[in-house]
């Protein structure tokens, strides 16, 4: 049966998070955005910084999520996107970053579903990077595997193609599976995680989610901080 429609997903979230102690401060999403209804189209928002004394602040924040409509080669593509610009983390060891800027592409062909080979898009990070990030004044690792650092043609080459290169099938599964080991931990601080990326479960199996940092902080101050995040899918709908 022909494919009648293909069903997006995309939606990114520039910082969101809460301080539990010494004060208690929520941030329930600066620049969130999102496709309402699963059709193509192009959404932005946009923040214009945030300070919570004496712990940490951002500055001007942006989000896009554009689902492109499908081109004369039978092609379904979502692109989304979050920047941070200058965050900081006061403290005894402080945290600084000019910019932390978060992108996911994701690509499906209609002739994919007609082969019965692709239960949903291809989904890879392109243009991820942090600014200039430092910890206590010096520059931290990003920490980011291959996946973020494929070239433009090595990235359109894999998401295009009809049967993809099973080595960066590997190192993206690898990617992935990895990601909770991809932190730092800071005493007096907590855990740093660079490119945090997983898969859903459930009714979404399929959506990619990428945050670019998150902070879980222990001590003295204790709370969660997630900085440049998106969410990436599509797929037909159910037969």
């Amino acid at each position: 049966m022909p494919m009648k429609e293909f069903l997006y997903h995309g939606q990114a979230v520039a910082v969101e998070g809460e301080i539990t102690d010494p004060i208690s401060h929520m941030i329930v999403g600066h620049a969130r955005c999102g496709l309402p209804d699963r059709k193509a189209g192009r959404y932005e928002a946009q923040h214009p910084g945030h300070t919570i004394p004496n712990i940490l602040s951002h500055g001007p924040c942006r989000t896009e999520v554009k689902a492109m409509e499908e081109d004369n080669e039978g092609f379904f593509r979502t692109e989304v996107r979050a920047t941070v610009e200058n965050l900081q983390v006061v403290g005894e060891l402080p945290l600084s970053a000019d910019r932390i800027t978060m992108g996911l592409v994701s690509v499906y062909r209609r002739h994919w579903y007609d082969r019965g080979k692709a239960p949903a898009a291809r989904v890879l990070p392109f243009e991820c990077s942090f600014g200039n990030l430092t910890i206590n004044g010096r520059p931290a690792a990003e920490w980011l595997p291959a996946p973020f650092q494929y070239s433009t043609d090595q990235r359109e080459t894999y998401l295009r193609s009809d049967d993809p290169d099973p080595a960066m099938e590997a190192e993206i599964r690898k990617a992935i599976a990895e990601s909770a080991s991809r932190f730092v931990h800071i005493p007096n601080f907590g855990r740093i995680f660079f490119g945090a990326w997983g898969t859903g479960t459930g009714e979404s199996p399929h959506v990619h989610r990428l945050t670019m940092l998150q902070l879980r902080m222990g001590s003295p101050v204790k709370g969660a901080m997630s900085l440049s995040t998106g969410e990436n899918d599509g797929e037909p709908p159910p037969p």
